[in-house]
């Protein structure tokens, strides 16, 4: 019967941290200069595999991270190694007690870049906040003001996947005001097992209102360091066209079919309260007073990102559209290629 790796909340290792045990921080360095527990030794969890000579067999190893996902996975490894590891749950962030050394307070630059995004609504927040990242140096910092309250989760989320620092963040009475700092970027090294990463999504629906969520999504997505992959597919298809294409001559049931469907994502119906297409003109209005990006800016802020929009090859056989009508970006496949993303996607979304 294989081992099991023992956990053991990081508070209750209090009562052992004046004897002689090896804790093991599985954190980066960047991470590990901000804070970390006295007389620990840092090897990453990337760099485990090629460092077991470093870690002694004759003891028991207490793992700690961040917040104990990546401690968790250290451990179990370990463990199945043949080494007696502990995994201390909830992570530095959750302790407790005195055994802190370099705990830096980080001060706040009064020089900071300071952002105004109020009004805008989800991702524009997280997508600014990824624009004005990357052009700051390490160690800069920025200080976003946004009337989102959503935000607050969402950029600590993207902290966290991104190896970035919160200094502040703080709801207010209208309103939510974020403090980063830009660090190293987590390291690319390879983890000890093989990790999904990326976002896929089959986009079947012509509808706008869904049009709308499948790029709030991919953009989303994106921004946390996703390869996003958007598969569109029969009437999805509508919604990547060019509306400056030139007309494309056809005769028969594709011309049939070309007139019975939008020339462009501007005339998408949607799902409820069509009302004869006063309903999408009605939430195109309310979308603009709220400050939400049209769909063919959402669409055009993918395409910045690198959104890797696909058009189905056969659906868009059968639904009598040529290529010169889609966007110059759109990416001509087949299931093939689309299931080939899945394979690294650990979020798959038929909309």
């Amino acid at each position: 019967m294989s081992k099991t790796t023992n956990d053991m909340h990081i508070n209750d290792i209090e009562p052992l941290m004046a004897k002689n045990i090896y804790l093991l921080d599985v954190r980066e360095d960047f991470e590990y200069e901000l804070k970390h527990l006295a007389n620990s030794t840092l090897i990453s969890v990337h760099d485990i595999p090629d460092r077991l000579e470093d870690i002694p067999k004759n003891k028991t190893i207490y793992v700690y991270c961040r917040s104990g996902n990546r401690s968790k996975q250290a451990a179990d490894f370990l463990t199945s190694c043949g080494y007696d590891a502990i995994n201390l749950t909830g992570g530095i962030e959750a302790y407790a007690g005195k055994y802190v050394q370099n705990e830096v307070s980080t001060q706040i630059d009064p020089n900071r870049i300071k952002i105004e995004a109020s009004g805008l609504q989800c991702p524009g927040p997280l997508l600014k906040v990824n624009e004005v990242m990357n052009t700051l140096s390490i160690g800069e910092q920025m200080e976003i003001t946004v009337t989102d309250f959503g935000f607050c989760a969402d950029i600590e989320a993207w902290a966290k996947k991104t190896g970035h620092t919160v200094l502040k963040n703080e709801q207010q009475t209208d309103k939510v005001v974020v403090i980063l700092q830009k660090n190293q970027q987590q390291s690319t090294s390879q983890p000890l097992v093989e990790t999904k990463d990326g976002a896929t999504m089959v986009v079947f629906s012509g509808d706008l209102d869904k049009a709308l969520a499948s790029f709030i999504i991919a953009t989303g997505a994106k921004s946390l360091g996703k390869e996003v992959t958007m598969f569109f597919t029969f009437w999805g298809l509508n919604i990547i066209k060019n509306p400056h294409a030139p007309k494309i001559k056809k005769s028969g049931l594709d011309k049939v079919f070309s007139k019975m469907m939008p020339n462009s994502p501007e005339n998408l119906p949607i799902s409820k309260m069509n009302m004869f297409g006063l309903g999408p003109k009605m939430i195109q209005k309310v979308m603009k007073n709220k400050k939400v990006d049209a769909l063919t800016e959402m669409i055009h802020k993918a395409e910045e990102l690198g959104v890797k929009i696909v058009a189905c090859t056969m659906s868009m056989d059968v639904m009598a559209i040529d290529r010169h009508e889609l966007l110059p970006s759109v990416e001509i496949g087949g299931v093939g290629s689309y299931l080939g993303d899945t394979e690294h996607s650990n979020l798959n979304l038929f909309i």
